[in-house]
């Protein structure tokens, strides 16, 4: 089960930033940097995704359920934000936070 609310987190946030991706327009080359910036981190989130997809995953790690609630906490986050360019830079950021909450939960789910 907690396998299932890790990839449910992870689908609806790489769902949030690439919908964030598709309502956006560039107007200059900053804000075209930043959203290829955005881009590059829901591909990191489809990397998560494939590796909490690929892993034997022991459910039972100590501390998992606490990295699952602080994942959650992140979409709720990603959720919040409006789809403006001026909430890419802060989305990046979120997205670098789920990033290394995904890490951290894979490095506890492997280890037997």
């Amino acid at each position: 089960m907690m396998r299932a609310d890790i990839l449910q987190n992870l689908f609806a946030q790489r769902d949030t930033v690439s919908d964030m991706i598709i309502d956006l327009s560039p107007n200059n080359d900053s804000e075209r940097d930043q959203l290829h910036t955005l881009m590059q981190r829901r591909d990191r989130i489809t990397g998560a995704i494939n590796q909490v997809i690929a892993v034997k995953f022991n459910e039972t790690a100590a501390g998992l359920a606490d990295k699952v609630s602080d994942l959650e906490k992140k979409t709720d986050q990603l959720n919040k934000l409006s789809k403006t360019i001026g909430n890419v830079n802060t989305a990046i950021q979120i997205a670098d936070q789920i990033i290394k909450e995904a890490t951290s939960i894979l490095a506890l789910a492997v280890s037997l």
